[in-house]
């Protein structure tokens, strides 16, 4: 509209002589274009304010979560955009058929995950991953809606980062990397789910960094495990877990990792984790009629050993971790005195329990983004593998499972999957699976 003034003052102020306009008429349009001429040039300058403003946004944005030691590979694929917000997320569907109780045979969405991030500027961002499972979430439902990761990040100049919030622990390959197409298996591995919880996140502080050797680490302090909570002794540590929902923090944990990852495709490193899970016995404060555990602090020490190799199209993987709890003997004394005094049957606490995985995958055919790998994964886990003197372990929570299956890719970031699971030890349990999932 500017423009069109602009023009047809110009015509009159050039044809005012030739229809004799009078000098008080070229006047008056002469101050008219210089009026609109000075518009003119102030709607340009906004106009290249703009564009200087997404070419610089356009350049700087990061592909997303760039500065996240544990940014999923969804969200690092996300294309490039003149914003400083991430969006990205993942979600995952499994059929499992049981060979020998077909009752058990069951249908899941399994999870639907949307991750969030924004840069505040080239230092501090901000970090979330939000979580549904089970399709339905309601009082009357098994489904669950929760934040698995919600933190600030702030980079230093140095290359080192500082995380402050709710974020993933740095133990084996799947509690930092859990989207389905990232791993081998309809199902999560047994290690990694039972012995290193998945996903496991604590809430405190941490610092993480690299150096130009190739050595990656990450050191922190935040919450830990409260023992009085186990209810599953299938999977201790994730039975004890708080998940920062009104986590008891009298008694806090460390935590520190080390990676090498200086050889190209080559990955071997390792974690400790390590506090105290009475928590000032506060289950029995809140609820005297809960068990008594005064002056046990029963510490929890877990540590992992990892070591991955990907090249020419070979992924072969092995993971070793093991845990400890403190005071198990007074703990299953305790629990041993509730159970027959009230008729009732909690679980004991184990002493130690482990789990090992060796896993082989190679993809025998690849064509563009597509390709399909077939893998087979051992493993062997106890949970109870030392329970304290006098108390019996339950042989249900020890097994050696072989799976075998295969990934197909139409696309790096979707997969659809199948295998079948023998498990040695409980046979009852084994069972062939169908699944899918997606990452973006």
């Amino acid at each position: 509209m500017n423009e069109l003034k602009l023009a047809l003052a110009v015509v009159a102020f050039i044809s005012a002589p030739a229809f004799g306009a009078d000098a008080d008429s070229k006047d008056q349009l002469r101050q008219e274009l210089e009026a609109m001429k000075v518009q003119m040039q102030k709607l340009q300058a906004r106009l290249d304010v703009i564009d200087t403003q997404q070419e610089k946004a356009a350049l700087t944005q990061p592909t997303a979560r760039t500065d996240m030691q544990t940014a999923p590979q969804s969200v690092v694929q996300t294309a490039k955009a003149p914003s400083d917000t991430t969006i990205g997320g993942y979600g995952e569907a499994a059929y499992n058929s049981y060979r020998r109780d077909s009752s058990r045979n069951r249908a899941d969405l399994k999870r639907f995950v949307l991750f969030f991030g924004h840069r505040f500027n080239d230092s501090l961002s901000i970090n979330s991953e939000v979580e549904w499972e089970h399709a339905v979430t309601s009082a009357t439902d098994q489904g669950e809606t929760e934040i698995e990761q919600a933190y600030l990040n702030y980079s230093f100049a140095s290359g080192v980062n500082l995380k402050a919030g709710l974020f993933l622990m740095p133990f084996g390959f799947l509690n930092q990397s859990h989207e389905p197409p990232v791993f081998y298996g309809v199902e999560r591995n047994q290690v990694e789910t039972r012995i290193i919880p998945s996903t496991w996140r604590e809430g405190g502080l941490g610092l993480y960094g690299s150096t130009a050797a190739g050595f990656a680490w990450d050191v922190g302090i935040v919450t830990g495990f409260k023992f009085s909570k186990l209810d599953d002794p299938s999977k201790p540590l994730a039975a004890t877990h708080q998940e920062l929902q009104f986590a008891s923090a009298r008694d806090l944990s460390y935590y520190g990792a080390l990676n090498y990852r200086g050889t190209p495709g080559l990955t071997i490193g390792g974690g400790l984790f390590t506090g105290n899970t009475g928590q000032g016995n506060a289950t029995f404060k809140t609820d005297n009629t809960q068990p008594d555990f005064s002056g046990i602090n029963a510490r929890m020490t877990l540590w992992d050993l990892h070591a991955r190799w990907q090249q020419k199209g070979w992924d072969l993987q092995t993971v070793f971790a093991k845990g400890k709890f403190g005071d198990a003997a007074s703990i299953d004394q305790t629990i041993q005195n509730f159970n027959n005094a009230n008729l009732t049957n909690r679980p004991l606490l184990p002493s130690e329990f482990y789990g090992w995985l060796g896993q082989a995958a190679y993809a025998v055919w690849q064509r563009g983004n597509m390709s399909l790998t077939p893998f087979v994964r051992y493993e062997k886990f106890n949970t109870q593998s030392k329970m304290p003197v006098g108390f019996a372990a339950n042989p249900t929570n020890a097994d050696r499972v072989i799976t075998v299956g295969l990934s197909f890719k139409p696309h790096p970031q979707v997969v659809i999957k199948a295998d079948y699971q023998k498990f040695q030890d409980n046979p009852i349990n084994d069972r062939f699976n169908l699944g899918l999932g997606y990452m973006f």
